[in-house]
Parts: structure tokens; C-alpha cells; sequence
């Protein structure tokens, strides 16, 4: 459902043509006509859907520190969602000396802030989806949780509902446990990105090149083909390349596998990201950013995480049916 929404938002658009969302490596390949629309836009639509952006492809840094923060936000309403919920569990079971009025007010009063800090990005994202005409699970979840809590505080004072009707622990319990969920799903999706950052790790980020016989560092965007580089003993060769001048083995274990390192000579071709060992190696540039083969591995591991096996088409299809169906079920209920 968060991809067939932000796949939705995004497709409404005017001169987007076509999108493609991958939730494991959470990204969205947007093919669209930059007179008519912008970044900003397209920004402006996720955020109002409920989702966060985090800029174009290669803020990796940035999408780091954002998944640490939202980990973090999650772990500290779990704990407090149990610190709070199982002592309360216990004084609705367990109250020999307390009469239930008296309970009633203690759970209200214990309760309401734990049960808003933690529920609070449930009811947001659920705000969000209606407003976008969708039923995602965040619809239901805040509707079992705001339920219990509701039914609750009419069964404190006694409106409507008596106190039998008595579910706070529940309700900040199971948002706890809602909590717990989404914590142990945002660690799964980080992992399996794993792969693609071991492989990002192997891009240079600087490049020595020769101009006017003189060596200048460079940010590897700046890099052009045909540019010269300098490549020293124990330094990662930036980009695919020839080399033009002197000899050395290259370890390029970390691409093809190869365990021993290869002798590169002048007309040898050298690949981006692999190791020079031993002596210095003058290389030109012939292929760059995306174009690399390092790059391209990146590309189709990425295309490959993001492949819809036929298995997901049916769930996409149950899913779309299920939640109006559990509604149903619950309204004649």
C-alpha cells in the first residue's frame, strides 16, 4: 500500500509519465517532463501523502542520519509504550484496596500523554491517507486504537459506556506493539540495502587529475572523459579507464573476483573502484558516473530488489480488497 500510494500521488502529477517505487531500497525512479513540473513539486506531493524526502539519488548520508533519527523516535515509544502499559495492565486486574472509579480516573490520567506520543504517527499517516482517498493499514490501526481509547474515557465518566468498558492498557499496549512492528520492519528494509551501500563504499569520492602538468584534487563529479589521472601505490582507481602511463598490479577482487592482482600496463584497461597496489599508474577516463561498471553492478542489484515476483501482484490485488472488506465486516459487526 505505501508504494501504490506514493506510486498514486506521484502519477497524478501533470508531466510526470511514469514512476517506479522500490520500498525495500525506499526509492522512486521518476520519469518526467522538466518543463512542467519540478523537484519541489514532486516533493510537496510525497510530504502530503504522509512520507518523507530525502533529495535525489546519491544522499545516501542523508538517508542514513534519517533512518537513525526515525529508529530512535520509534525505540523511545516502544519503551514507553510498555513502561506505561504493563503497570496498568495490572492495576485493571489487580486492585483490591481501589474502588473501579478510582481506577478509571488513574488510568486516564496515566495514560492519555503515553498513549499520544506513542500513537501520534499512526493517526498522522492514517490523516494522510484519507485525505488521499486510501485505505491503508494506518486507517485501521487508528481505528482499533482510537477505539479502545475512546470507548474508554466514555466508560470513565460514564457516558453512554459503563466503567466495564475499560481498554487503556490496551489501546497504549497494542500502539506499543504497532510501534514494535514498524521498528523491527525499518531495521529489515536497512539491511537489505546492505549489499548496494558495501558497493557504493568502493566509489572514490576525489580524483588526482594532471592539468597544465600540475596534480589538482577534484570531487569525482568534476571528473570529464579523457581527463588524466593520477592514481598512487595503495589509492582506488576513480573511474573506468585506460591507462596511459606506467605499470602496476591492480587488486580487482572487489568486482570480478579475482583473488590475485592483475599487471596493468599502458593499453590496459583499469575498472573504477579497484586497488592499485604497488606503483603509479597514469589512467584516462572513459567512462564516468553512471556509466562506470561499478556503477551499472549497483544499478541492476537495485533493479533486482526491486523486481515484482508474480506472488506480489496477487498480494497488491488481495491487499486492495482486504482492509474495505474488514471494515465492512466490523460496520454490520
Amino acid at each position: 500500500m505505501c508504494e501504490k500510494t506514493v506510486t498514486e500521488v506521484l502519477s497524478q502529477l501533470d508531466g510526470v509519465l511514469n514512476v517506479s517505487v522500490n520500498l525495500a531500497t525506499e526509492k522512486a525512479v521518476v520519469t518526467y517532463n522538466q518543463r512542467m513540473i519540478d523537484l519541489a513539486d514532486m516533493k510537496k506531493a510525497i510530504e502530503d501523502a504522509g512520507y518523507q524526502y530525502l533529495g535525489v539519488e546519491g544522499a545516501e548520508d542523508l538517508a542514513a542520519k534519517a533512518r537513525e533519527k526515525d529508529l530512535g523516535a520509534k525505540r523511545h515509544r516502544i519503551y514507553v509504550g510498555f513502561l506505561v502499559g504493563i503497570p496498568l495492565m495490572v492495576l485493571m486486574y489487580v486492585h483490591p484496596f481501589l474502588s473501579m472509579e478510582l481506577v478509571s480516573y488513574v488510568s486516564l490520567v496515566v495514560s492519555t500523554p503515553a498513549f499520544l506520543y506513542i500513537s501520534f504517527p499512526i493517526f498522522r499517516a492514517g490523516y494522510h491517507a484519507l485525505r488521499n482517498r486510501s485505505l491503508t493499514m494506518d486507517v485501521m490501526y487508528s481505528m482499533g486504537i482510537g477505539v479502545a481509547f475512546g470507548a474508554s474515557v466514555l466508560g470513565t465518566f460514564e457516558v453512554v459506556l459503563t466503567r466495564e468498558f475499560m481498554f487503556y492498557e490496551t489501546a497504549v499496549l497494542l500502539a506499543a506493539f504497532l510501534m514494535l512492528g514498524r521498528y523491527l520492519e525499518a531495521k529489515a528494509k536497512g539491511r537489505t540495502s546492505d549489499a548496494i551501500k558495501k558497493l557504493a563504499g568502493l566509489q572514490v569520492k576525489h580524483a588526482l587529475i594532471i592539468r597544465d602538468g600540475k596534480e589538482v584534487e577534484v570531487a569525482i563529479e568534476d571528473v570529464r572523459v579523457d581527463d588524466v589521472l593520477l592514481v598512487k601505490p595503495g589509492g582506488k582507481i576513480p573511474v573506468d579507464g585506460l591507462v596511459v602511463q606506467g605499470e602496476s598490479y591492480v587488486d580487482e577482487s572487489m568486482v570480478t573476483g579475482e583473488p590475485l592482482p592483475v599487471m596493468k600496463n599502458q593499453g590496459s584497461i583499469v575498472i573504477g573502484g579497484t586497488l592499485n597496489t604497488n606503483s603509479v599508474l597514469h589512467v584516462k577516463a572513459t567512462k564516468i558516473g553512471k556509466d562506470t561498471l561499478l556503477a551499472q553492478i549497483i544499478r541492476l542489484v537495485e533493479e533486482a530488489q526491486g523486481s515484482r515476483p508474480a506472488v506480489q501482484r496477487i498480494a497488491d490485488t488481495a491487499v486492495s480488497y482486504f482492509i474495505p472488506v474488514v471494515l465492512t465486516i466490523a460496520l454490520v459487526s
